[in-house]
Formats: C-alpha cells, sequence, structure tokens
C-alpha cells in the first residue's frame, strides 16, 4: 500500500537539506543551481551527490511550474535513487580537488563587505557578484546570461507541472521533433543523467555547450523504454529573450539602466487618458536618485523624464508585457552612447524625450 504523502516527506527528510534563507557561508561548488529561482530543492546525498534538483518557474509567476503533487513524487521518487545509489556510490571529487567557495571570496562582495556589513546575503546577489567580478576581469558576456539554464522549451519540450517529465507539447521544427520524440512521451534520462524533474532537465541543457550539442536523450513511451539518438542542438539554442529574463531579480544589476519605472496604468486609467484598454503604459513613479547607481536617475532627470509621465513607448516598443519586461529590455539591448526616444504623455500632451544611454 502507498504510503501517504506526510509520512513520504518524514521518510525524506535525511535526504533534503534545511531551506537555506541567508547564502553566508554557503559553498557554492556544493550546492549549485539557479541562484535567481523564487523556489529551490536540493535532494542529495551526505556525501554532496546531489540526487535531483526542484523548483523552476517562467516571467508568468513564480508558481507557473511548481505544484504539491510534483513535490510529493519527487520525494518518493528519491528515495529509491538514494537507495539504489547506497549500493555504488561515486562521491563528488574530494574538497582538495573542488575547494570551498562562498559569496563572501568572491572579490567585489568581499571588497563590499570590508566597508559595510551585510546582514542577509540573497540567493540572487551570488549572480550579481559573479558578474561584477567578470566584468573587473574583462570576461563578462551577455552571451552567458542569456543562456543560462534554458527552460526545456529552448530545445521543444513542453513538460508537466504535476508529471514534471511528461511531455505534454513538442514545438513544431524544433530539436524535440526532429530527435522523434511525441506528446505523452516521458523523458528517463537527458545528457547522460537521469531526470524526474523540469529543473533536472534544465541542468543538463545548462551544462551543454552552447555552441551547438548533441544530447542523448532515454524515453518511455507507452510502458516501454525507447532510446531516441540525440537532440541535436545549433549555435545560439540556449539564448532567451528578454522577456524570459524579466523575472529574474539580478536582472537588476546589470547595465545599462534607464534610471526610471513605475506601474503599470489601469483599465479605468487607460481610458481616462483615451488610450486602448489593451495599451502598454506606465506611470513614472520612481526616478532612481539615491544609491552607487543616483547617476542613472540623474540622467534621466536631466533629459526631461518626470514623476508622473506616463510612457507609452521606449525606442518604438509598444508591447512590452509588464514594466520588468521593460526594465530587462533596456539592459539587454541599449548600448551606452546611444540614444533611445521616450514617448510620454504628460498633462494629456504626447511627446518624445530622447534619452542618452549611460553606463
Amino acid at each position: 500500500m502507498a504510503r501517504p504523502p506526510q509520512e513520504l516527506l518524514e521518510a525524506a527528510k535525511a535526504y533534503v537539506p534545511v531551506r537555506v534563507v541567508n547564502m553566508a557561508g554557503v559553498d557554492l561548488n556544493l550546492y549549485v543551481f539557479d541562484y535567481d529561482l523564487t523556489f529551490a530543492v536540493l535532494l542529495m546525498n551526505g556525501d554532496g551527490t546531489i540526487y535531483h534538483r526542484y523548483g523552476t518557474r517562467d516571467h508568468t509567476s513564480g508558481m507557473s511550474r511548481l505544484s504539491m503533487a510534483s513535490l510529493v513524487k519527487l520525494l518518493k521518487d528519491s528515495l529509491e535513487d538514494h537507495r539504489a545509489y547506497q549500493k555504488a556510490p561515486k562521491p563528488p571529487k574530494p574538497p582538495k580537488a573542488l575547494p570551498r567557495r562562498t559569496i563572501e571570496d568572491i572579490p567585489p562582495m568581499a571588497r563590499k563587505i570590508q566597508k559595510k556589513k551585510v546582514d542577509c546575503f540573497h540567493c540572487h546577489m551570488v549572480n550579481e557578484a559573479e558578474r561584477d567580478w567578470a566584468r573587473e576581469e574583462k570576461r563578462f558576456s551577455r552571451e552567458a546570461v542569456l543562456g543560462q539554464w534554458p527552460l526545456p522549451e529552448k530545445v521543444g519540450l513542453k513538460l508537466g507541472v504535476d508529471e514534471q517529465t511528461r511531455v505534454v507539447e513538442v514545438l513544431k521544427g524544433s530539436p524535440a521533433e526532429r530527435a522523434g520524440i511525441r506528446p505523452g512521451d516521458e523523458v528517463r534520462s537527458l545528457g547522460g543523467s537521469r531526470v524526474r524533474t523540469q529543473m533536472d532537465v534544465q541542468w543538463a541543457l545548462h551544462n551543454a555547450p552552447a555552441g551547438g550539442s548533441a544530447l542523448p536523450v532515454e524515453l518511455l513511451r507507452e510502458g516501454d523504454m525507447v532510446k531516441l539518438a540525440e537532440i541535436r542542438t545549433r549555435k545560439g539554442w540556449k539564448l532567451a529573450d528578454e522577456l524570459e529574463l524579466s523575472w529574474r531579480s539580478s536582472m537588476w544589476g546589470l547595465r545599462p539602466r534607464p534610471g526610471f519605472g513605475g506601474r503599470p496604468l489601469t483599465k479605468e486609467e487607460l481610458e481616462k487618458l483615451g488610450l486602448e484598454p489593451d495599451t502598454w503604459a506606465f506611470k513614472v513613479g520612481y526616478i532612481v536618485d539615491w544609491g552607487e547607481e543616483a547617476y542613472t536617475g540623474q540622467n534621466a532627470r536631466k533629459a526631461g523624464i518626470k514623476n508622473g509621465d506616463v510612457v507609452v513607448a521606449v525606442g518604438g516598443k509598444r508591447d512590452f508585457a509588464s514594466e520588468l519586461h521593460f526594465q530587462s529590455w533596456f539592459r539587454f539591448t541599449r548600448k551606452p552612447g546611444t540614444k533611445v526616444p521616450v514617448e510620454i504623455l504628460r498633462d494629456g500632451k504626447r511627446t518624445t524625450i530622447e534619452l542618452p544611454v549611460v553606463e
């Protein structure tokens, strides 16, 4: 008889690490996950072997790809994986080969905490510190940022939420379709690793070459194991667009920045201004004139941006999905030293402001 979820949770406690709220002292060489996530779980052995990763999301919401059903199923399935591992353990590299590394060890963060006490290191601060360090050493790459933790859709797979490795759709013309994968298939392994979650799939994709690769995949189809040759990808396959990356907290640390933002207008406010109900627009509610980035807000003010302005287009683009999308788009597409037209409504009049893009 199957045990109830509470018993499964109790039985799995030994293999589920305590949720990390503060990243202070956490070994980044051991606890490797997407540090921007709203929710992340690592199921692992005491020797450091990670069985599975759980928790992913997209720009629609933090809960878009999570469910209690899938989490409970993973806990149960991981007990099976743990028993199998006990018979033939393969611990990761010893500490001497892979020394402990923490967020406090990243040079820009190390200098920061010498000047000012940091009460809590949030997960996304790891990504920000790593990028600041990469800039200092002139090895920063936007392509690396755009290609981190690719969603399964990047190879053409739409997977279930409750059944995380069940294929619900195969995108036309995608690597998955060319590999012969069908809706209803269950992905059992990818790139040689057993997968049980969408994040396991992302981990395999994250480690695949950005310049194109051939990933072996095993599927369970109608109860039978089917071995497919490979999912073949091409150069640039990992790259996400600005909307896909807009949810990431570490996005805010990227440059260049507009120096202002605000909330989207309600339908009533759009109607009052004579705008269509589906028009994208936001009211400038803040101009960044504080902290280390005050120069960005000062630049916006000097250009003519004011609190209360209603922004209806930037760079000719009128189809932003949210203010976060606008912020992400600005950071990934604008180039310092250029100007971007910002179309606004002020006191009922429409005007365009030429905003200089500053690094």
